[in-house]
């Protein structure tokens, strides 16, 4: 923007030069506090998962031989085990 001293600027040309540079401080700011109120959920999934992961290589180990899957009952159980019931 340029020094309006000689000119007289009105209101609604004042309002158009600023309220897009306020629009996008405000749009960021949001941006960015949805993105941290996240990080506790992405972390919570991400450990449920390598929980699952864990439990599906226990049980497939000590599963019966010969079994070229985990099996459904595998997953259920180690799902089960992970959300603590």
């Amino acid at each position: 923007m340029s020094d309006h001293t000689e000119t007289k600027v009105s209101g609604r040309e004042m309002i158009r030069a600023h309220a897009y540079p306020l629009l996008a401080l405000i749009s960021t700011a949001t941006l960015l506090v949805v993105a941290i109120l996240l990080i506790p959920q992405a972390v919570r999934h991400h450990r449920y998962n390598l929980c699952v992961d864990e439990q599906m290589r226990l049980r497939r180990s000590s599963g019966p031989k010969g079994q070229d899957g985990p099996g459904k009952l595998f997953y259920l159980k180690a799902v089960e085990h992970c959300e603590g019931r």
